[in-house]
């Protein structure tokens, strides 16, 4: 009898470890955040490697820039990160529209920032992103990233009278699909070859169309853009099929209405 009484007390301690165990939401077997990044590039600065991450390679309109500071493989978050992008065309230079560096929501071993590439590299040119890094010991980092833009379709630019140009970016979806997408741009001018301020409350008017060909085609349930904080515009548009789609878009500053630019590309099937 006193054997059955400590095997259901054993029992019974057994199975609340057990219960308190898998409470535990602590657990160091819980993955660590990730995100799906392709290295863009990696400079070294003292002991220490500088790299440079994205969601995919860089291309002319919006791209999402990840910093990871490395010592001997060790991470090391910076204090601060400060960057100016610069394209270099021999016989002049100049930025783009960009944001400094903060830690990333997504994933805190990381510092994060969107840059608007406005032209792409190559012939013209070549894009480097000089940083400045403040470690916790106090150590600043300094040095350049080069790097390469390739072209793409969310970017476009129009002019107005006055030779005053004003860059319109697509910002989401990066790739549309059938149904309905939420529909955002971002739009800056440019004040200097070092200045891309954002575009407030300005009006952006678009028209997606699908070419049927034949002189034939039709448009889809869409509602234009509106503005919101910081340069950004959102609307929404209903893809009622997959194929390649136009959508043109208007832009009124004040009371300045700027030529239609056009951005083509294709949507997908879901």
């Amino acid at each position: 009898m006193k054997f059955l009484r400590w095997a259901g007390t054993l029992t019974a301690l057994a199975l609340l470890i057990i219960t308190l165990s898998s409470c535990d939401t602590t657990s160091s077997s819980d993955p660590e955040p990730e995100l799906d990044l392709v290295t863009i590039g990696s400079v070294a600065s003292d002991d220490y490697t500088i790299s440079l991450e994205s969601n995919s390679p860089l291309q002319t309109g919006a791209n999402q820039l990840y910093w990871k500071v490395e010592r001997d493989g060790d991470l090391v978050i910076p204090e601060s990160i400060t960057i100016t992008p610069m394209m270099d065309m021999g016989d002049m230079m100049h930025s783009t529209p960009f944001q400094q560096p903060e830690v990333a929501t997504e994933d805190d071993r990381y510092f994060s920032n969107m840059a608007v590439f406005i032209m792409a590299s190559g012939m013209m040119g070549s894009w480097s992103i000089e940083f400045e890094i403040t470690l916790p010991n106090q150590e600043v980092l300094i040095g350049e990233m080069p790097v390469e833009v390739d072209s793409s379709w969310r970017l476009t630019s129009v002019r107005d009278n006055n030779d005053k140009i004003y860059f319109i970016t697509w910002l989401h979806p990066r790739q549309p699909v059938t149904g309905n997408n939420t529909l955002r741009f971002m739009v800056h001018t440019r004040d200097s070859m070092m200045s891309f301020p954002p575009v407030e409350n300005a009006e952006l008017e678009i028209y997606p169309y699908m070419d049927m060909g034949g002189g034939s085609g039709h448009s889809t349930e869409f509602t234009s853009p509106e503005a919101q904080e910081a340069g950004y515009y959102e609307g929404s548009i209903n893809y009622s099929m997959s194929g390649t789609w136009t959508t043109s878009a208007t832009l009124k500053v004040g009371d300045v209405t700027l030529p239609e630019v056009m951005f083509e590309y294709s949507v997908q099937a879901q």
